[in-house]
């Protein structure tokens, strides 16, 4: 210690001492949250947007992260750190961030794997494991050697100090990125930038002291600064890495999703994430997505899109001659845009007149130019109607579909739904018993609401049976009329009028050759083949044979059935677990849980380092837990998660930070310091119980009404969890000081043991306690997990 003491009173540092540290941990905290934001989104292109794999990319860093707070602590037991010290690893940090980004974006050009198959878990589990090694190491390594700087200056809760700055400049980091910079900037861009800004702070804080020090360190702040002058060359070059042997044509990373474009030939395939979305011109997906809904209905004539027009399916739906009102919602404007761009000539024209130049807004465009005449076909030859009245009015809403339909007072004849299955609980929102209410409660009398979900066309394997079968139950809850078709793409049919969908595919061919509409697929034969009753009692048959299971917003079963899928898919051992987990009674889980907690209580109640790290442990596991709940919620009531989840970090990392602080007061009298931690080990409690009570009370409330009140109320809950979670983490910390005044690897212990906690809390919950079990169960783990750790905290205080 007297190195690291003599190093802070040189009067050579561009700072006093105390300012350069905090300026350094604050510059530390904001530039890694910024870092884990970019190299998450790139991990998550890399992975298709798949979240089992996404998870596995969060597992690495924070596993790299704490093995570093573990090597940091150790090291700094043999060698005190000084500034300097801490401002190189600020320069690595700045620099490894860029190269992390290229490194993710050449892996498919580097991987002999071929186009459009996606990385084998293990695959992916390894490349995460390298990709993330050396920024992961390092900023773990950084924490534990300013808690040892910090502790010079000021001994007394010196990582309470250290934690509170960290999480303050990580609340500040990521409201400025979410408000100000993503979505407006390249990911790639943003790297750079933020690695400049870590080596600025180096340099203009705790710059070294030699010649050839100083030249070295201007050398690799001068790298990420010509880096960004050649921004559009080094980025087009990196996207190429992505697609080795396609031609990309346009990217537009959005707020929502990596956009990219490829054309083959005189098609242009879009991707987000990398993951495919559509495929322009495709005539065979828009007739089925949206000609079959169309039929079910004698005369539509008012009509609701949600998502999938840029895919055709407006210009699908205008062939109908009975239409004279089109909705078309769509989340993300730039995937408009972008189609907007790219295909004007290639048939988008009528598309560039539905949305006018900057893809919004309503418009009344002319009425489609009449199609060339289709072929005869098994004896029938049909030409398109004319339309009689005036042309169609076709209005775009960029919005949520959820909240549109929550707020909308219009009634529509059809309601056709083109997102994306339930691959994740967001995604399951817009397949949930709450949300068909809300279609429902947007139909006419004779209204139909039509999607579809993978299917098969033989037999059906039987969890995909299981799968399918629970979207046929949870609809069956809100309606009185179901009807599904089967195929590679299963459609359901929804309607609140008995008798009104059509099954007979006879009545739909006599409805085909009124309406005189000119298709390739939707033809006669088709019909009365593929429809046939024989094979639609058949998947009915297979469908009303499965367990009665509903999904809704708090009980995320098509997230469980998907999971399930996509490991069977991938090879992956959940097949078995989460159908074993998901058998067992709940009263065994709770015995066991109790019976643990009790054993850990007496074997750790006179061994305060371990008491202690599992305090933090279960701090971190807990936050986290509600964390990921509190987002899915907002998702859920509110539809806008990507736009806030800025704000709602900020709010959860500030109230972490100020927890923090006030710990650390507090834990200077050390009987208040014991009695705060129970304290705020049952405040998160009674802060999960308390949710768990009141959700099923308020999930069906018209929230739209009050959403200003909505927003504030989660963006408190975070902030309550983070004041706790901070205060755990600093009343930690000084206590184990206070029983042990000679440790000197307690700030890299703890840092291991919240982000071990906060691993826990990631896979568990998104992985295994959500998808089995659903959000009241993960709100009862939680408040049982806190409430025993509290009562640890008690029974040894008495």
């Amino acid at each position: 210690m007297p190195e690291a003491e003599a190093d802070l009173k040189t009067p050579s540092l561009p700072h006093p001492p105390g300012v350069a540290l905090r300026g350094l941990i604050l510059a530390y905290g904001a530039g890694t949250m910024i870092s884990q934001v970019l190299i998450l989104r790139e991990l998550l292109v890399l992975a298709q947007g798949q979240e089992l794999k996404l998870a596995l990319g969060l597992w690495c860093w924070l596993f790299w992260v704490g093995l570093g707070s573990l090597w940091g602590g150790r090291r700094t037991v043999r060698a005190a750190p000084s500034l300097p010290h801490l401002g190189r690893l600020l320069l690595l940090l700045g620099a490894f961030l860029p190269a992390t980004i290229l490194a993710i974006r050449a892996v498919p050009t580097l991987t002999p794997l071929p186009w459009g198959q996606s990385l084998p878990p293990g695959t992916a589990f390894f490349l995460f494991l390298i990709l993330l090694a050396p920024f992961g190491l390092t900023s773990g390594y950084f924490f534990p050697c300013a808690c040892r700087v910090q502790a010079a200056l000021a001994p007394q809760g010196a990582v309470g100090r250290v934690y509170y700055l960290e999480t303050l400049g990580a609340a500040l980091g990521v409201c400025l990125l979410q408000l100000f910079l993503l979505g407006r900037y390249p990911n790639l861009a943003l790297g750079l930038g933020t690695g400049l800004f870590l080596s600025l702070c180096f340099w203009g804080l705790a710059r070294p002291l030699s010649t050839a020090g100083r030249l070295v360190a201007a050398l690799i702040l001068l790298a990420p600064a010509a880096a960004l002058f050649f921004l559009t060359p080094l980025e087009d070059l990196s996207r190429r890495w992505q697609w080795p042997g396609r031609q990309v044509v346009a990217t537009a990373d959005s707020p929502y999703a990596l956009l990219t474009a490829t054309r083959e030939a005189e098609q242009y395939s879009f991707f987000a994430n990398n993951l495919w979305y559509f495929t322009y011109p495709d005539p065979l997906t828009a007739e089925h997505q949206v000609q079959f809904g169309l039929l079910e209905h004698p005369q539509p004539r008012r009509v609701l899109l949600l998502g999938g027009g840029v895919a055709g399916l407006v210009p699908e739906i205008l062939k109908t001659a009975t239409v004279t009102h089109l909705d078309y919602v769509e989340l993300d404007p730039q995937l408009v845009h972008l189609t907007q761009r790219l295909l004007p000539s290639e048939g988008m024209g009528e598309m560039e007149k539905v949305f006018g130049g900057e893809g919004q807004g309503s418009q009344t465009p002319a009425p489609p130019p009449k199609p060339p005449p289709p072929t005869p076909y098994m004896g029938v030859e049909a030409e398109p109607q004319e339309r009689a009245g005036p042309p169609p009015r076709v209005e775009i809403i960029f919005q949520d579909a959820r909240r549109f339909l929550a707020t909308t007072r219009e009634p529509y004849d059809v309601i056709l739904m083109a997102l994306p299955e339930p691959q994740n609980a967001q995604l399951n929102r817009y397949y949930t018993r709450e949300f068909f209410g809300i279609v429902a409660r947007r139909l006419t009398p004779q209204g139909v609401f039509s999607f579809s979900l993978t299917g098969a066309e033989t037999s059906l394997h039987p969890l995909r049976a299981a799968y399918l079968a629970l979207a046929y139950h949870t609809l069956s809850q809100v309606f009185p009329e179901v009807l599904i078709f089967p195929g590679e793409r299963v459609r359901f049919f929804a309607s609140s009028t008995p008798g009104a969908l059509v099954a007979d595919p006879a009545r739909l061919v006599e409805r085909l050759k009124a309406r005189q509409l000119n298709l390739r697929y939707v033809r006669e034969y088709y019909l009365l083949h593929d429809l046939s009753r024989p094979r639609q009692e058949y998947l009915r048959r297979i469908l009303s044979q499965q367990p009665l299971e509903i999904n809704t917003d708090l009980d995320p079963r098509c997230y469980f059935y998907d999971l399930v899928l996509s490991s069977v898919q991938e090879g992956l051992p959940l097949k078995e677990i989460l159908p074993a987990l998901k058998s067992v009674p709940p009263f065994i889980f709770w015995a066991a849980l109790g019976l643990i907690t009790l054993i850990l209580i007496s074997f750790l109640r006179r061994r305060p380092g371990p008491r202690y790290l599992y305090q933090v442990l279960v701090m971190g596991l807990g936050t986290m837990t509600l964390e990921i709940v509190v987002l899915i919620l907002y998702q859920i009531h509110l539809g806008y998660l990507y736009r806030q989840l800025g704000i709602l970090i900020a709010a959860f990392m500030g109230g972490m930070a100020a927890g923090g602080a006030v710990g650390a007061r507090l834990a200077t009298r050390p009987q208040a310091g014991v009695r705060s931690l129970a304290a705020a080990q049952g405040g998160l409690a009674v802060l999960a119980f308390s949710l768990a009570l009141l959700l099923p009370r308020t999930s069906s409330l018209p929230l739209p009404a009050w959403e200003t009140l909505t927003q504030a109320g989660f963006a408190l809950v975070l902030a309550g969890a983070g004041f706790a979670g901070g205060g755990i983490f600093a009343l930690s910390a000084a206590l184990w000081a206070q029983a042990q005044p000679d440790s000197g690897t307690k700030g890299g212990y703890l840092y291991a043991a919240d982000l071990l906690g906060a691993t826990l809390g990631t896979l568990g919950a998104s992985l295994l306690v959500l998808p089995v079990w659903g959000i009241l169960p993960a709100l009862y783990l939680v408040a049982a997990l806190h409430a025993g750790a509290g009562l640890m905290v008690v029974v040894r205080v008495r």
